[in-house]
């Protein structure tokens, strides 16, 4: 465990300006083991994310940044949360990555429950079948079966993805209903117009380039 400890310091001190372990105190005080682990792997994990996109020479990232996002990830053990850190981890560092908001994808990615990052998972590999920009609309009871949680708390999952942001419900849709008449005859006035919700849901933008920052 040592020997990995003193590789992953080594790698993440030469991608911020001074030393990690003097300007932090992630890896020193108030630290259990168990986060402690989880740092570790979360650092070697994005280190081969990166070796396996061929960089070789990540860019730097800011003090702030690094320590706010192991901080969170520290309290992560659920292998799909620690993958999704360690890929956040590893696109800021990349320096092809266009987007330099690091920071808003970490304070996203930190208010979402393992269930949620299921569900995104989800529909992040049933969309773009078609082209880049595809952005299909999933039922409602799809989403919540693929959160893995129990019933009485799936409808919170998809409450917190719209308060995100992450999701966007299908606009309502306008459907023509005829009134029941005694007769066979059906007047104008009869036929009148009902607003019906989908209760289907899909990326919006913003979901997207966060699926594409914790899970590409």
């Amino acid at each position: 465990m040592e020997w990995l400890l003193k590789k992953a310091l080594d790698f993440i001190e030469k991608l911020i300006a001074g030393p990690f372990m003097e300007g932090t105190g992630i890896f020193t005080d108030k630290v259990k083991y168990w986060r402690f682990k989880n740092q570790v792997n979360i650092i070697t994990k994005a280190k081969e994310y990166l070796k396996s996109k061929g960089i070789e020479t990540p860019k730097k990232i800011s003090i702030k940044d690094v320590t706010t996002l192991l901080e969170h990830a520290s309290f992560e053990e659920d292998e799909i949360m620690q993958d999704s850190w360690a890929k956040l981890l590893a696109n800021t560092m990349n320096p092809n990555n266009q987007f330099d908001t690091s920071n808003i994808f970490i304070q996203i990615l930190n208010q979402l429950s393992v269930n949620e990052v299921y569900i995104l998972h989800f529909i992040y590999s049933n969309s773009f079948l078609m082209s880049s920009g595809d952005r299909p609309y999933f039922e409602r009871a799809e989403l919540e079966r693929n959160g893995r949680t129990q019933l009485a708390t799936r409808g919170l999952l998809i409450d917190n993805l719209l308060r995100l942001r992450l999701i966007e419900e299908q606009p309502p849709k306008l459907h023509e209903e005829i009134k029941k008449r005694s007769d066979e005859y059906i007047e104008e006035e009869d036929i009148y117009s009902v607003i019906v919700a989908s209760d289907k849901f899909r990326f919006s933008l913003f979901g997207v380039e966060l699926a594409r920052q914790i899970f590409e």
